[in-house]
């Protein structure tokens, strides 16, 4: 029944919109947060859609287009870093201030709110604190990164990280045989986004193959093998970062369970054998550090940088 129920792995998020759609009790603020690339995105979409669907029958070929009248969506610029004030500030403002043209509601969808300037936050919360009576705003943002007071006047909305079966499901729909759909949705860390973008790489097995071997040099101390990591990283951002930080977390799991059957691929068995000796505090603080980095590149941080600091990450767990 309408976009909402194809969102996979969101039950809970997808039950609570639904129940605000069918008993009327739409909010005039969303914050929908969680991980990158599990579907908040496509969620505050179908939501929308279904609001404006249900008001304006009509409208639905006006809404897939993405151009209904009563829906205003806010991406940041291709070449900017933030969502600036001159994107929240007066013309949101003023395209809130005309009443709906087809429905009941005016419905705004802020992307990447984690992204938002200061200046912006500030003008978003004026909307915010004196809502028109018709408007609806949906923010989208990684993990609530937004202004607390900004959150404390949405609904809050939390989107999990997906299941490896139900990433596996998604990526089996679109062709992709089990084998290398398992082996993606191992990858991917719970994003669908991830696993989406990789299904589009070619060469996995040899990429994985030099993410371990990087790993295995920059631990023996090699300061070449570490540089070239970073250039790898640079290269293809998202992909060698997955694949770094989840061999450093198969060693560290292995190292401190010594069992192999947890491990997200069993080839990093070997890997963890054949590392010098390291302390679980640091193969834990080298992995949190990692995912750290990894969640830079949302924020268009240089790659050359993240790979460079998830190098270095490597090598602290094994040298001073």
């Amino acid at each position: 029944m309408g976009d909402l129920e194809n969102l996979l792995g969101q039950d809970k998020a997808v039950a609570f919109l639904r129940s605000c759609i069918e008993n009327q009790s739409l909010s005039h603020a969303y914050l929908f947060y969680g991980p990158a690339g599990v579907g908040k995105m496509a969620a505050a979409l179908a939501f929308a859609t279904e609001i404006l669907e249900k008001e304006d029958p009509g409208g639905r070929v006006l809404l897939s287009a993405l151009a209904h009248p009563d829906l205003f969506l806010i991406e940041r610029i291709t070449d900017k870093t933030r969502l600036g004030k001159e994107q929240v500030g007066k013309p949101m403002q003023s395209w809130l201030g005309l009443k709906p043209y087809r429905a009941r509601h005016r419905v705004v969808i802020i992307r990447d709110a984690h992204l938002l300037t200061p200046e912006a936050g500030n003008a978003l919360l004026k909307t915010l604190e004196e809502p028109p009576e018709y408007a609806i705003l949906i923010l989208v943002s990684d993990e609530g990164l937004v202004m607390e007071t900004i959150a404390s006047r949405c609904q809050p909305v939390r989107f999990q990280a997906l299941s490896e079966e139900d990433i596996i499901a998604i990526l089996s729909a679109q062709g992709a045989e089990p084998e290398r759909a398992g082996a993606l949705a191992r990858l991917s860390q719970g994003s669908v986004a991830a696993a989406l973008e990789f299904a589009h790489e070619s060469g996995l097995n040899e990429k994985w193959e030099k993410a371990r071997y990087y790993v295995t040099r920059i631990a023996a101390g090699d300061m070449g093998g570490l540089f070239e990591a970073a250039e790898a990283v640079e290269k293809a951002p998202h992909l060698l970062s997955h694949m770094l930080s989840t061999i450093l977390r198969d060693v560290y799991v292995y190292k401190s369970t010594k069992n192999a059957s947890l491990l997200m691929d069993m080839q990093h068995r070997e890997v963890a054998e054949t590392l010098p000796e390291a302390s679980l505090e640091r193969l834990a603080a080298a992995l949190n550090h990692m995912q750290d980095l990894h969640k830079q590149l949302r924020y268009n941080v240089n790659p050359l940088t993240v790979g460079i600091n998830m190098a270095y990450a490597v090598r602290g767990v094994f040298w001073d």
